[in-house]
C-alpha cells in the first residue's frame, strides 16, 4: 500500500515522539525538515516507512540531493552499504559518481569512523541521524556537508534502505548556520 502525502500539509508537533522533535529541531536546512516529515507522514502506527512509500514524484525539488543506500548483510554482524541511488548534486560535490559503489570503496580517511558511527545510529539503533561535517575527504575543506539519514524496512520491518539528503554550503554559511542552530561542524 503507498500512503499518499500532502505537501503543503503541516506535520503537527504534536505526533512527533521526543525522539523526532529532537532530530527534527536540529535541521536547520528547510529541505530537510521538509523530507523528515515527508519521512514521517509515510510512518503508520510508528513504524517506519518502506521504500514503496517514498514517491520520488512526490520529492521532485529534492532529487538532486537525495541518495538510497541498499543495506547489504555480508554476516550476521557485518552490513555494507551499497549506493542505490545518487543524486546530482553529489556526485557534483564528490566529483565521482557513486551509484552502484559501496561506500566502503572510498577512503574517507579520519572521517571513517565518523560515518561508520552514524550508519550505526541508523541501520544498528534504528533510528534516524543528521550532522554537518566538512568534505576533507572529498578534497574540499571549505565546503560542509549537512546530512540527514532515514531507516527504511521491509515487510517485516527490518531496516534494509536508508534515504539520505545532503546539502553543501560554502564554509561562511555553513558556519553562521551552525552556529545559529548550536550545533558543532565535525
Amino acid at each position: 500500500m503507498i500512503r499518499q502525502w500532502a505537501p503543503a500539509r503541516l506535520f503537527e508537533e504534536a505526533l512527533l515522539t521526543r525522539a523526532d522533535q529532537a532530530i527534527r529541531a536540529q535541521l536547520i536546512v528547510p529541505e530537510q525538515r521538509e523530507l523528515f516529515d515527508y519521512w514521517r507522514s509515510k510512518s503508520i502506527d510508528g513504524a517506519y516507512p518502506m521504500r514503496a512509500d517514498i514517491q520520488p514524484g512526490e520529492l521532485r525539488a529534492m532529487l538532486p540531493s537525495l541518495s538510497l543506500l541498499d543495506v547489504i548483510a555480508e554476516s550476521e554482524d557485518t552490513v555494507r552499504l551499497r549506493v542505490r541511488l545518487a543524486g546530482t548534486r553529489l556526485r557534483d560535490y564528490f566529483g565521482v559518481e557513486t551509484t552502484g559503489h559501496f561506500l566502503d570503496e572510498y577512503d574517507l580517511g579520519d572521517q571513517t569512523e565518523y560515518w561508520n558511527a552514524a550508519y550505526r545510529e541508523v541501520i544498528g539503533v534504528g533510528r534516524p541521524a543528521q550532522g554537518v561535517i566538512a568534505l576533507d575527504a572529498w578534497k574540499q575543506p571549505n565546503v560542509f556537508q549537512f546530512w540527514l539519514r532515514l531507516p527504511l524496512v521491509n515487510d517485516e520491518g527490518r531496516i534494509v534502505m536508508v534515504l539520505g539528503h545532503d546539502a553543501f554550503l560554502q564554509s561562511e554559511k555553513a558556519h553562521a548556520l551552525a552556529e545559529r542552530a548550536n550545533l558543532r561542524i565535525a
